[in-house]
Order: structure tokens, then C-alpha cells, then sequence
């Protein structure tokens, strides 16, 4: 009965599909992106790749992206026309474009972009991203060491030491200028056309929850000549049989969020349209610390417990969820950092010498019993070490666990998510660990990730900017994202036990186990930053991988490409290996 009320509400989403109506009159796209309704639209408080793709619409950054003479996308000026760095690397000097407007045809002035900023970095707004805004200077108030002149157009940036990825920071939707005059704390602003405006090549005309945003061109955009469409609908949906209906149907040009089911019958039926576009990110399962991974019948230590952790996290066969589950050019995760990632010496520093390698056997076959892999015996003899009582033994392929607790796992039901999680849990199931599933909508999961209230969760962390410190700060003491709670207090969640009742911010981690997360991790995150010279910085980036993957509290799976579907009369779209997909110069025919 259960079964055939799902097929029958999934149906009717279906059928809801082409009744939608094209809000943007015009040379319109319309597209959805799979991430349902945007926890926030606010760019300093928005901290999901789903929301930065719509804010890019109708905000804009001091920089931004454009094609080159040779098609590649590159950071060009975008608010700003000009930028330049001081010889020493602590100074940026950006000139702001003449005649710069907000999308209400009012001025834009300098003043009010430092207005933004500092919005952004306060402690009154709280914005998971507002530590990123520790890269610059601050004065003896404590305001952001940054000097305008509205006359001049000048806005010159401040840092206490060189930060090699601060014009990236500036691309980044956190740094996007909003109006301070109109903006609250609660991010409602975000929700009304009225009052939703900024710089960018967009301004909305229309915010339905669980339908659609619409967007229509602004007049008054810098480069307004050179904006070829006049709109974009973004539909909110996260129900994959919903998302492609709209592009079978022609709903939607651009689609996200695609089961891997369907990959080889969309390659027969429409070839060329499906790819899976390079993307620096890792899929990952995390584990909120708070939650007491000891059997009934002993009771195991904080620092037990993250091996207890980890070894959860090597029971799952990254190879075969690639292969056989995604089956879409992804590759199985060995660490935290993605393939791809610089760390201002190294390209890429999976392939570099000095960061070690967790998942060695994920696909290697145990000489003890090939049932099972290298990394799964691994796991065992250590949840056996630990005490789990079981049944059975490995090398007879039987072991059992009897008294593993069970865990809760959120999810949020987009893309290959549900797949990806069933697997995991038959995997779990297999040797007696028993994962409970939850599927929540995605702004949903986002509150309760955020108030601490879950005890584990799928997750996915796709670059902002390509440098390691993007990675290792979503794991700092005051990083809204930091939802394992390391070095963070224990929030909503109250099923703890009185050992783990201050896993997060007692002295149980580093090296030897005995820092408190800021003495272990904070500090190297700190020393990656103002680290001048590259072998030193690569050096500690990788010390604090090290010290992150041995809490347990993240278990990477796969590093991401992005399954999309672009119909062939739309051109001109920038696609950032970030995720992002901006719509400022695209066409459609």
C-alpha cells in the first residue's frame, strides 16, 4: 500500500510538471537545478551551491567570470574595472565601474559595498561564511580594514598577510554586494521582489516556495547590451522524475539533479545532451560526534569511538557505488581533498607527495577471504579490537554484529542521494549495523544539520574557489558548515551520553588525542593560511587532512561530476568546475 501511494504521489508531481507556467516572458530559459527550495536567498547567508546558482543571477561580485578569446572561462572585472595588488601582496586596489547601478536604477557606491561586507563578516548576522572575511585587515574598532572613496570610486582591501585566493573570495556569492538599507538579519528581503535587488544581469519578479523563481532582465546591469536573455525560471523541485519530465517535455532547457537509472536511455534518446561536467567536490557521509557509537555492553572512549567512526567509512565499497550505483564518470574518494585541488604548490594534491591515502583496498579483494575487501577487513579487526560483540568470523564470510547502536542517517532526496544511501545502509545492513533513514527536504536537513540535531547525514562539498583552504575551513570551530560539531558545542541534539556530552569541544583530538579541536585543527587551518612559503603550506594542509580523517567524523565516498542536460538551442553558458552555472551571456535560439 505504502509503495503504490509513493508511485501515485510521484505521479502527480509528474503531471504537475506541465502545468507550470513561463513567469518570464521573452527569450526566456527556464531550468531546475534539483535543490528544491533555497534555505536562503540572501548571498551572505546562503551557503548551498543550489542557492549561489540562482543569487548569481541578480547579484554580482567586484569579480566575476567571462569567456576568453579562446572559449575557456576565466575571472575577469566585474563590478570593478580595474584591480591591483600591492608588491607585497597585502593591498587590493579595485576602481568601481562609472556609473554603477542597483537593479531599482539608484547609485551604487563604494560606501555601500563596505557596508555589505561588513554585514557579511558580523557577528549579528551570524553567516556560515562570515570567517571567510578573516582574510582581511581590521581596524583598531574592529571594523574591515578597507578605505573608499565614493567620488573616486575606490575600494581598496586591507590584508594582515598575502592571501593567494582573495580575488576568488570576490567572485564568491558571500562577497556579493546586497543593499544594507533593505537587508535583515532573517534573510526575509531575500523573498520579495520588491526589495530583492542588486548589480547583477537579473532582478526577480517572481518568489513562489516549492514552484518558482523567476527572474526578468535588469536595464540597469553594467554590461545590460550585452545580456541576450530577457529571463529565467528557475523551477523548485527536488523529485528526479519530476525534473526530467520538464525537460522531455520542453518545460525546461536545463536540468540537474539526474538518476543515474536513466543515464543510458538519455544517452539513446537525446545523444549528446547528457554530460557529466568536471566538478571539484567530494560526496561524503559525516557523523555528528555527539552521538555515543559504543555497544550496550562497553563503553568506549571519545577517541574509540572516531576509529569506530572511520571504520564505518571503510566497510563501503567506493568502487562499486561509482561503478554500479552513480555510474557517472565519478571517481571513489581516497581522502577528504577532491582530485584537482591545489594547494599553491601542488595542482593536484591527491597526486602529490606528502598527503596520505585512506580507502588503499576499496576494490582490492582480502587474501582472508575474498568476499570481503582490504579496507572492509581492515574495519573489522578494528570494530572486533574495539569489543563489538558479533557472531561469526571473516575468514568464514559470516561475521555479524550484535550490539552496534543504531545510527539515525538524514538525506535529502535529489540526484542519485537515495540510491547512494541505500546502499550504504544494505552495506551496514550486512554486517549486523542497522542505519535508520530519514528523507528530508532539503532546507530541512539544512536546519536540522545546522542546530545539530542529527546524528548522521549524506553530504557534499563542492570547491568555492580552488585552493585547500576552502576544504579544511568547513571543519573550523565557527564554520556554520562544521555539522560533525568538531570543536562546536552540541546544539539540539540530545541523545548523547554523558562521555560524548562534550565530544566536540572537550580535549580529544590531534595527534596524541588530548587538544581541544581548536589547539589541533583550528590552528593548523590558521598556519595553512599565512603560510608564504608553498612547501610549508602544502606540508600543513596535509597535516590537517591527516587530523581531520582521523576523528571519523567525515567518511568521503566519491569525488563529483555534475550529470546535467543542456538542450542544444541554448549556448553561451559559463560552467564553472565550482558547480555554478551562470546565465549573464547566455542565448537560446
Amino acid at each position: 500500500m505504502k509503495k503504490l501511494v509513493a508511485l501515485l504521489l510521484t505521479a502527480a508531481m509528474v503531471l504537475s510538471v506541465p502545468a507550470m507556467t513561463t513567469a518570464a516572458e521573452g527569450k526566456t530559459v527556464s531550468l531546475f537545478l534539483g535543490g528544491g527550495t533555497p534555505l536562503s536567498m540572501d548571498p551572505a547567508l546562503n551557503s548551498a551551491s543550489a542557492g549561489s546558482n540562482i543569487i548569481r543571477s541578480a547579484f554580482a561580485g567586484l569579480i566575476g567570470f567571462q569567456y576568453d578569446e579562446n572559449g575557456e572561462v576565466v575571472m575577469a572585472p566585474e563590478l570593478a574595472e580595474s584591480v591591483e595588488m600591492s608588491e607585497d601582496g597585502l593591498t587590493y586596489s579595485f576602481v568601481l565601474r562609472e556609473g554603477l547601478k542597483w537593479s531599482d536604477g539608484t547609485d551604487a557606491t563604494a560606501s555601500q559595498i563596505k557596508a555589505s561586507w561588513e554585514r557579511a563578516a558580523s557577528e549579528e548576522l551570524g553567516a556560515d561564511y562570515g570567517f571567510l572575511y578573516d582574510v582581511i585587515d581590521r581596524n583598531e574598532d574592529g571594523s574591515l580594514a578597507i578605505d573608499v572613496d565614493d567620488e573616486a570610486r575606490t575600494f581598496v582591501v586591507h590584508l594582515p598577510q598575502p592571501c593567494a585566493y582573495f580575488l576568488d573570495l570576490c567572485a564568491f556569492v558571500p562577497f556579493y554586494p546586497v543593499r544594507v538599507d533593505i537587508a535583515d538579519n532573517e534573510g526575509i528581503w531575500a523573498t520579495k521582489p520588491e526589495s530583492y535587488i542588486g548589480l547583477g544581469a537579473f532582478k526577480m519578479t517572481k518568489y513562489a516556495v516549492d514552484d518558482v523563481i523567476t527572474f526578468e532582465k535588469n536595464p540597469y546591469y553594467w554590461n545590460a547590451d550585452a545580456v541576450k536573455l530577457d529571463g529565467l525560471n528557475f523551477y523548485l523541485s527536488e523529485d528526479n522524475v519530476a525534473i526530467l519530465t520538464g525537460y522531455e517535455n520542453g518545460t525546461a532547457q536545463y536540468i540537474q539533479s539526474i538518476s543515474s537509472t536513466e543515464f543510458e536511455r538519455l544517452n539513446r534518446d537525446y545523444p549528446g545532451q547528457l554530460e557529466f561536467y568536471p566538478t571539484q567536490g567530494t560526496y561524503y557521509i559525516l557523523f555528528n560526534v555527539y552521538k555515543d557509537m559504543s555497544p550496550a555492553s562497553k563503553q568506549l572512549t571519545v577517541q574509540e569511538q572516531s576509529r569506530a567512526r572511520f571504520a564505518l567509512g571503510q566497510l563501503i565499497n567506493r568502487y562499486e557505488v561509482v561503478t554500479y550505483v552513480t555510474k557517472g564518470g565519478e571517481v571513489e574518494a581516497t581522502g577528504f581533498f577532491p582530485k584537482g585541488l591545489s594547494d599553491g604548490l601542488n595542482s593536484d594534491v591527491r597526486a602529490a607527495e606528502g598527503y596520505d591515502v585512506w580507502y588503499t583496498g576499496t576494490n582490492e579483494y582480502s587474501d582472508i577471504n575474498p568476499d570481503y575487501t582490504v579496507d572492509q577487513v581492515e574495519a573489522l579487526n578494528t570494530l572486533i579490537e574495539l569489543g563489538y560483540p558479533h557472531t561469526g568470523t571473516i575468514e568464514d564470510g559470516d561475521i555479524f554484529f550484535t550490539d552496534f547502536p543504531t545510527i539515525e542517517f538524514a538525506f535529502n532526496n535529489s540526484g542519485n542521494n537515495a540510491l547512494i544511501i541505500q546502499y550504504v545502509q544494505d552495506t551496514w545492513a550486512t554486517f549486523g549495523i542497522t542505519g535508520s533513514v530519514n528523507q528530508e527536504a532539503w532546507a530541512t536537513l539544512q536546519q536540522k544539520l545546522k542546530a545539530g540535531d542529527a546524528e548522521a547525514a549524506r553530504m557534499g562539498w563542492i570547491a568555492d574557489f580552488n585552493d585547500v583552504v576552502n576544504f579544511l575551513e568547513i571543519f573550523i570551530s565557527n564554520s556554520g558548515n562544521n555539522y560533525p560539531r568538531l570543536g562546536r558545542p552540541i546544539g539540539d541534539y540530545k541523545r548523547n551520553s554523558e562521555v560524548t556530552a562534550d565530544a566536540g569541544m572537550g580535549a580529544y583530538w590531534g595527534e596524541n588525542g588530548d587538544q581541544t579541536w581548536a589547539e589541533a585543527y583550528d590552528a593548523l587551518v590558521d598556519d595553512v593560511k599565512a603560510a608564504t612559503d608553498p612547501s610549508e603550506r602544502a606540508a600543513l594542509a596535509a597535516e590537517a587532512e591527516r587530523i581531520l580523517m582521523a576523528t571519523g567524523g567525515v567518511a568521503p565516498i566519491y569525488y563529483y561530476t555534475t550529470a546535467q542536460m543542456l538542450n542544444p538551442s541554448v549556448h553561451d553558458v559559463i560552467r564553472l568546475t565550482t558547480g555554478d552555472v551562470i546565465w549573464t551571456y547566455a542565448d537560446i535560439d
